[in-house]
């Protein structure tokens, strides 16, 4: 990784949290031209949602650090329109780190993940991030130790840009981290730990609580089963249509229909 490529970082944990202070400092061994565009407030779950007509108020902190009264997807979409005004693109974009993994189907609720998402859909390489959450005190180290080293071989390697990854971290020491392998997504899905809460006739509440548990079909090469044997995950997702499932539909319903 060359010292002035441009790093977008972002998240969805809000420009005060923890894991977006880990990240720059992991981006900032990689780069002397890191951008921060992150979401004002908590912006957990909010999946690829985006502000629609509505104006995003946007505070500008210092020369590269923005904030923004918007979603993770917001913060991408205006990093790079604010960007390409100066006449510059992100290499790369990092979003996290996100204080509690993503696997599974979280990938399709995580504005972590999203936020790489969309980052991919605009042609820059991007990675989502997140750090296992459970009831030990968080492992940061392990972050700032081992993502630097995955990032630079992954850039070895020259990914199409329409691919992002997924890469989740064990809640572990150092010392006690085992490998990195790139894996499946597993079945872990929100919602399975839901609440319904009557408060009283045709009243009622409903949570739905940020911690899961392990899946009980997890198998060995899933992110989540792997993961918790101590190693960190790689999961690689892409954005273009894949031209056998494509060719094997535009078969099926290119011919006559019976009526």
């Amino acid at each position: 990784m060359k010292s002035e490529d441009l790093i977008l970082i972002t998240n969805d944990d809000g420009f005060k949290a923890k894991g977006i202070k880990v990240l720059k400092s992991v981006a900032e061994k990689l780069s002397k031209n890191v951008w921060e565009f992150s979401p004002s407030s908590n912006n957990s779950g909010k999946s690829h949602s985006i502000t629609i007509n509505k104006k995003i108020k946007i505070k500008q902190l210092n020369n590269k650090v923005f904030v923004i009264n918007g979603t993770p997807v917001d913060c991408i979409i205006f990093g790079d329109k604010y960007l390409s005004r100066k006449k510059m693109k992100p290499s790369i974009i990092l979003s996290g780190v996100n204080h509690g993994q993503n696997m599974g189907a979280d990938l399709f609720y995580s504005g972590t993940v999203a936020a790489a998402r969309e980052g991919s859909i605009l042609g820059i390489r991007s990675f989502s991030i997140s750090l296992e959450k459970n009831k030990q005190p968080s492992n940061w180290n392990t972050v700032l130790y081992y993502l630097p080293k995955i990032l630079t071989r992954i850039k070895k390697i020259n990914l199409k840009t329409d691919i992002f990854c997924n890469i989740n971290f064990p809640n572990k020491d150092i010392k006690k981290i085992k490998g990195c392998k790139v894996v499946r997504l597993g079945k872990r899905k929100p919602g399975e730990l839901s609440k319904i809460i009557k408060v009283k006739e045709n009243n009622f509440y409903f949570l739905v609580p940020s911690e899961r548990r392990m899946h009980k079909t997890a198998k060995v090469n899933e992110d989540e089963y792997e993961m918790k044997k101590s190693f960190i995950t790689i999961t690689f997702h892409s954005n273009l249509n894949e031209k056998v499932i494509e060719r094997k539909l535009a078969n099926a319903v290119g011919k006559n229909i019976e009526k």
